[in-house]
């Protein structure tokens, strides 16, 4: 353990003792917010710069984080956190410009496409302008370009551009000795109209030599398949591949890349959210009983849904934040009964444990103290 890990472990302690909170801000949060409106002792206090809309249902936040947030590498994520009709909410989303950008001008951005029936995406743009407070975590996520030098290949749909784009600023804005290594980006978007950063991606082109992009709609062309492959990316094979897109996107290019015998190792994705249901154990349908608030559900056979959504529709108000296996705040306590986790595609045993909503599925009967 660093000095700073023990530093930090003794402060946490010291203040536990002293005030039963984590960290001697949070027992002073009430009293700070009333000088700085919105702080929180857990996140850094940002500012928004500017809001760039990019299409009809997609915008892009500039921010200017707090100076004691810290660099980052290209395709990782953050926590935004808002008030809301005096509730804190937060959501993940991916940082869409790079950390040459951010060293240079200060600032990130962070390109938000509108979820119609969501309670925040559509009314961040809407609430929030230059000058407007929000809370920002720290960078994190794996989805990161590999360092090897060996030929690259990007495939995204619709919004899952965001990462790359920030990969690509960044290799147009700091080349290094990776230059001469082929790099691919196959962008498949639901018509013509609807391909996000078209120019600033036409633009890295001419930056990076050894780059080329390749604007599939699929309306016209179909999906990625093996033919698309072939044409546009002959040494897919040899390539680290990454996916970013909707779900059905990436799990159907992670079937066809594994069919074509691409080695799974080769193979980087990111889910927006938790990775889609496929349950194999499942006994069929399943009684889930919350036991402290006395109520039941049933599931759907045809139609597994995770155990946040069951617990919202049964009203037992949980708690919840990212809705990605990210923030645990739903963790929640399994008295008996098996689930499924999305994120670590395992099976739990059937005893007590503590499990997280969002990404849990009933594979059994299970009682649940909530």
């Amino acid at each position: 353990m660093t000095s700073d890990n023990i530093l930090r472990t003794g402060q946490s302690w010291l203040a536990r003792q002293i005030t039963n909170h984590t960290s001697f801000g949070a027992y002073f949060e009430p009293l700070i917010q009333l000088l700085l409106p919105q702080w929180r002792s857990d996140r850094l206090r940002s500012k928004i710069v500017s809001i760039r809309q990019e299409s009809h249902d997609m915008y892009s936040l500039v921010i200017k984080p707090h100076r004691r947030w810290q660099d980052f590498t290209a395709g990782q994520h953050l926590e935004l956190t808002v008030e809301k009709d005096g509730a804190w909410m937060s959501r993940f989303f991916t940082i869409s410009s790079s950390p040459a950008h951010f060293k240079k001008s200060g600032l990130i951005e962070l390109s938000i496409q509108i979820q119609e029936k969501g309670q925040i995406t559509p009314w961040l743009s809407k609430a929030l302008h230059a000058g407007s407070i929000v809370n920002l975590s720290q960078a994190q996520g794996e989805f990161c370009l590999s360092r090897q030098e060996e030929p690259i290949l990007m495939i995204a749909g619709g919004s899952g551009i965001t990462p790359f784009r920030a990969m690509l600023q960044q290799l147009s804005l700091m080349p290094n000795k990776t230059d001469n290594v082929a790099k691919t980006l196959m962008y498949y978007a639901r018509s013509s109209e609807h391909f996000l950063f078209k120019q600033e991606l036409r633009k890295f082109t001419e930056q990076v030599p050894s780059l080329q992009v390749h604007f599939i709609d699929s309306a016209e062309h179909g999906f990625l398949s093996a033919q698309h492959l072939e044409r546009y990316s002959e040494n897919f094979k040899t390539s680290h591949i990454y996916l970013c897109g909707p779900a059905n996107m990436i799990l159907h290019g992670r079937k066809l890349l594994t069919s074509l015998k691409v080695n799974w190792q080769q193979l980087h994705y990111e889910f927006f959210g938790p990775e889609p249901i496929d349950l194999e154990q499942s006994s069929g349908a399943n009684s889930i009983l919350f036991s402290r608030s006395n109520k039941q559900i049933s599931t759907e056979e045809s139609a597994p849904k995770t155990l946040l959504e069951l617990a919202e529709l049964a009203s037992t108000n949980p708690v919840s934040g990212c809705r990605a296996g990210i923030c645990h705040q739903c963790i929640c306590q399994k008295k008996s009964g098996v689930v499924y986790n999305t994120k670590t595609q395992q099976y739990s045993d059937t005893g007590a444990q503590e499990i997280q909503l969002c990404i849990s599925v009933a594979a059994s009967d299970l009682v649940l103290e909530l």
